[in-house]
């Protein structure tokens, strides 16, 4: 458990939210590292490996991990486009969020 990071229990004061994340979607999922809410595991097989002991209490062996991590991988499909905007540039006018002129 995250020291220090109790998860969605931070929000509601729920207990039943102890240690509740957002999981994340699972397209893509062998494109997208790092995984966890902390972004600290960089490896899908480790993060594989993780979660069956913490979510099943399973140690899963090399060969459950590949093939775990071989049916992420079938999930792959054409990373969206972003577009980010251009901003204006800053100027001596350009009002804040706090409604002030700098």
């Amino acid at each position: 458990m995250p020291e220090g990071d109790k998860g969605r229990f931070a929000v509601t004061e729920t207990a039943d939210d102890e240690y509740v994340f957002r999981a994340s979607p699972l397209r893509n999922i062998d494109q997208t590292a790092p995984y966890f809410h902390s972004g600290l595991v960089w490896d899908l097989k480790v993060a594989v490996q993780i979660m069956g002991e913490s979510q099943l209490g399973e140690d899963l062996t090399d060969e459950d991990a590949d093939q775990i991590v071989a049916f992420l991988g079938s999930l792959t499909g054409e990373m969206p486009e972003v577009v980010y905007p251009v901003l204006p540039v800053e100027t001596a006018t350009t009002p804040h969020p706090t409604g002030e002129v700098k």
